[in-house]
């Protein structure tokens, strides 16, 4: 990003937007208002988040409780396990309504017959994009809370809490999206066909929006490694968490597979 943009300021309080290298997207500090910057003038976008229902106790709790049990995990994981960072970060995301249709051809081959098919396979989405350039977070396996969005408002946010700019503009999330829903739509045509001959997709982008969620980033330590949890804030619940391999060997392991197939 230039250098001639450090010195913007919020077009609807005043106050001054400071930019990191990288960021296309700002967030006001003192209002909360979300700017798009395009060479030295920002232009106002719609801002909601999650609201976080979960503070540093609530958070610790539930690691605990994610530690307590549960398939394939130690039985002494939660005993022997020691939390070692817990930080609440919040994540840009643009949220794109999409209305997807995939007109195909192809052959059914696994009955036998090479029976040809075509069709038209629909679906609707509500399709996010991580709105960074790093990171590994499971952006496709985290399920976005969107009936805890609220407006914007720094003063709802988690205390002492980490906040990240836009590192991608919406123009640069729709083309992913519209990558990224073929590529899905594709993958589902396998349940249909075995053999794709043609397919060719439709996405129609009705609706987007910008938000942020808070995500408790955590890392723990068990038996001499360290392993990561990611919590959603909003939901409380896990989005993802690294299972130790178990400390006893095969035995172990079998032990409780058949402890949790039976439990409950």
């Amino acid at each position: 990003m230039p250098e001639l943009v450090q010195s913007i300021s919020c077009p609807k309080c005043g106050g001054p937007l400071n930019l990191t290298t990288g960021e296309v997207i700002v967030t006001c500090p003192y209002c909360g208002t979300a700017s798009r910057i395009r060479g030295d003038k920002p232009f106002v976008l719609t801002h909601s988040m999650l609201a976080a229902r979960m503070d540093r106790d609530g958070a610790l709790r539930a690691i605990q409780g994610w530690m307590e049990g549960g398939v394939m995990k130690p039985d002494d994981l939660r005993k022997a396990s020691r939390v070692t960072s817990l930080e609440c970060v919040y994540l840009p995301f643009y949220v794109f309504e999409v209305d997807a249709t995939t007109a195909y051809a192809g052959v059914l081959t696994r009955t036998g017959t090479n029976e040809k098919r075509t069709g038209n396979l629909r679906r609707d989405y509500f399709w996010k994009v991580l709105g960074r350039r790093s990171g590994d977070f499971p952006t496709r396996e985290y399920k976005l809370p969107l009936g805890l969005k609220v407006p914007f408002d720094t003063g709802g946010m988690v205390r002492e809490s980490r906040f990240l700019n836009a590192e991608v503009d919406e123009d640069e999330a729709e083309r992913l999206t519209r990558e990224d829903v073929d590529g899905h739509q594709r993958e589902l045509l396998k349940d249909l066909v075995d053999v794709i001959e043609d397919a060719r997709t439709q996405v129609d982008v009705k609706d987007s929006e910008f938000l942020h969620a808070p995500i408790w980033f955590s890392t723990f330590e068990y038996r001499g490694r360290s392993y990561t949890i990611l919590l959603d804030a909003a939901s409380g619940e896990v989005v993802r968490g690294d299972i130790p391999p178990p400390s006893g060997g095969f035995g172990e392991f079998l032990k409780g597979a058949g402890r949790d197939m039976f439990r409950g």
